[in-house]
């Protein structure tokens, strides 16, 4: 079994509190407590979160956060056990809860020392974006989720790994009408010369879905606000939106509407300041 994860960086953690944790355990039993195969699916989850850490936690601050011994750890690791069920999800509730997603992201970014954001660049390490897979996968796992929007296609990779740990279908909304099929259409003003179409198959959606829309970069909230007044047309419930990367604050009075709804994994200001951009 490959011991592969991402590569050893700074990874700042946080110190949740009891009653987040018991929480986020109550939420995953909630949704993985039955049958067999969800317990099973569990179990293996919480190797691989492990595995994906190692490289840039020791098993020192492993012990730390999970109470487990660093022997035991190791183990589970190297794949060579899996641990029970009720620890399997206590591990991923502790470990999940004290990665500060916030910086991982924001140092991500850095390292691209440009001003224009590229989440496909961003995003590049396949497992940082398992990692993100597993973290949303059971944060939503309480919720219906039955289709996800991508709101772009530098987003597209997250969400079909999201999407495929959910087992729901993924449905990208498009820059281009193509003859034949029937749309949901929005129009993106950014100025008199910067006027863009988006397009979602009528087909696709209907009023008895709950959506997750997976949103890349948020700067002024048009693309988004778009978006799902496209879905209110298509009588769609929205369940909840996720945002990778949110700029400055310029979105918030134009999205509060949602702001219930919102989770922003990594806030930076605008415009983007520091040498390393």
């Amino acid at each position: 079994m490959s011991r592969r994860g991402i590569k050893a960086r700074s990874v700042v953690l946080r110190r949740p509190s009891k009653a987040i944790v018991d929480e986020f355990v109550s939420a995953i039993n909630r949704a993985f407590s039955m049958p067999k195969l969800n317990k099973l699916k569990i179990r293996l989850l919480a190797n691989e979160i492990l595995r994906l850490l190692k490289p840039s936690l020791s098993y020192k601050i492993l012990n730390e956060l999970t109470g487990v011994p660093e022997s035991v750890l190791c183990r589970y690791v190297r794949g060579n056990i899996v641990p029970s069920y009720e620890q399997a999800v206590k591990i991923l509730a502790k470990v999940l809860l004290s990665i500060d997603l916030d910086y991982l992201l924001r140092k991500l970014v850095e390292e691209e020392r440009s001003n224009i954001i590229d989440l496909s660049r961003v995003l590049k390490d396949p497992y940082v974006i398992r990692l993100l897979t597993i973290i949303i996968s059971l944060k939503l796992s309480n919720k219906n989720i039955t289709k996800i929007i991508a709101t772009a296609e530098s987003v597209m990779p997250l969400a079909t790994m999201v999407g495929i740990e959910m087992n729901v279908p993924i449905i990208l909304v498009k820059k281009k009408a193509y003859p034949g099929i029937q749309y949901y259409s929005g129009v993106v003003t950014r100025s008199p010369k910067d006027i863009e179409t988006l397009y979602i198959d009528r087909d696709l959606v209907n009023r008895r879905d709950n959506m997750l829309v997976l949103a890349d970069v948020v700067y002024t909230g048009r693309t988004l606000e778009t978006i799902l007044t496209m879905l209110e047309k298509a009588r769609t419930r929205v369940e909840s939106i996720i945002v990778v990367l949110a700029l400055g604050e310029l979105w918030r009075n134009r999205l509060k509407g949602y702001s219930s709804k919102i989770e922003v994994l990594t806030h930076l200001p605008y415009p983007l300041v520091g040498a390393s951009f």
